[in-house]
């Protein structure tokens, strides 16, 4: 599994987030208004309006242009240095400790956590600590030792919403990541398959070309000799056709079991692997659990096959044995060999490298809600087992 590291504190110029912090910026000019309706008695308000006035500007424009796809965000450090000292100088100019506006450091975390960077959630919590108690200790009206129980509390409380707003930032972030790489491999698996597939009709074509069309000239040719009376005419055309079934027989049964599946499971996983240890020159054993006799299940087919494939490509094995047997809720199907062994990572790594054997496996396996595990080490063989819901 590929491991994911922490992002650096710099975090990606999402234009919805920025959109988010606009808005949670200019919410708070209605509450410096009315902080400033309410505080006209108090002392240090000469500049407060200004104050106020560069606030609401300065919002309503990064609000703006966070909506305009040709305009370009401040840097996220700049926009959380300037909102930092706007934040202090509001609270110090209204009041320090008594001002309502002292709540506004809370959103200094909460907009870290939006851009998904625990390390820059927790960085600017403590900034926000720090400048919340420089703007209001050494404030002209903070009335110390009396006010430092509530300067204490309104700090564990700072303390308490930036270690919430780090958790949310990790967990949000870490899902984020998860679904981004899963999307990631879902495109590489997708366009696999599609290439997959385009060779696996060229490779079609060229059998039927070569083979079955170039026997059934022949036999063409057979019994125009034979009409003229060349001997062996129509035993040359006779084993021809014979060859030509065969070719389109074992194709069209490559691509499904038809007539064989009725059988039950047993009969076509017999099947493959037979075939496959002819092809890779190994001893194959099948087990079927009689209460799984009578499933028919494509899905279960498809992996079985590929499973063998990847044995006779990679496995270099002398004996292969196939288990498939009945669960509570579904099958699960045990294909174990003695060859030359494969690490679980092996998955992510073939995937990396352009083959969708075992990845494209895995990807079908979860996508019906099923489970896939490899247990091998280089040269003790591997066993992979997979586990299927019941087919509906």
């Amino acid at each position: 599994m590929t491991h994911v590291s922490d992002p650096d504190p710099a975090a990606p110029d999402d234009p919805a987030v920025n959109r988010g912090i606009a808005v949670l910026r200019l919410a708070l000019v209605p509450i410096a208004l009315i902080e400033l309706h309410g505080r006209t008695h108090d002392l240090a308000l000469d500049f407060y309006p200004y104050l106020l006035a560069v606030l609401a500007v300065y919002a309503l424009a990064l609000l703006v242009v966070s909506f305009r796809a040709e305009s370009r965000m401040p840097p996220p450090a700049v926009q959380a240095v300037i909102d930092l000292v706007l934040i202090s100088v509001l609270v110090y100019t209204s009041g320090g400790e008594s001002s309502s506006l002292r709540f506004a450091f809370y959103v200094l975390p909460i907009i870290a956590a939006l851009r998904l960077s625990p390390r820059l959630t927790a960085a600017w919590t403590a900034v926000a600590l720090v400048a919340y108690l420089v703007v209001t200790i050494p404030h002209p009206a903070a009335r110390l030792p009396a006010d430092l129980t509530l300067v204490l509390y309104e700090s564990l409380t700072l303390i308490w919403v930036g270690a919430a707003a780090v958790m949310l930032s990790a967990l949000v972030g870490r899902r984020a990541r998860r679904f981004a790489a899963l999307a990631d491999s879902r495109r590489e698996l997708v366009q696999q398959s599609l290439d997959a597939e385009a060779r696996e009709r060229r490779r079609l074509a060229q059998v039927l070309h070569d083979d079955a069309i170039q026997n059934v000239l022949l036999a063409r040719q057979e019994v125009t000799d034979l009409e003229r009376g060349v001997p062996g005419a129509a035993a040359r055309a006779q084993h021809a056709l014979d060859e030509t079934h065969r070719q389109l027989r074992d194709e069209v049964f490559a691509m499904h079991p038809v007539g064989l599946e009725r059988a039950g499971p047993a009969a076509v996983l017999g099947y493959f692997a037979d075939e496959a240890g002819r092809r890779g020159n190994f001893e194959a054993q099948v087990h079927v659990d009689p209460a799984a006799g009578d499933v028919h299940d494509d899905l279960l087919y498809a992996v079985a096959r590929e499973i063998l494939t990847n044995i006779v490509k990679h496995a270099h094995a002398g004996s292969v044995d196939v288990t498939l047997a009945a669960r509570a809720g579904g099958l699960e199907l045990k294909v174990s060999d003695d060859g030359v062994g494969v690490a679980p990572e092996r998955l992510g790594e073939a995937l990396a490298a352009g083959h969708i054997g075992l990845a494209s496996i895995a990807e079908r396996v979860r996508a019906v809600g099923g489970q896939l595990r490899i247990d091998g080490d280089r040269g003790h063989g591997t066993t992979i087992t997979v586990r299927l819901p019941s087919p509906r």
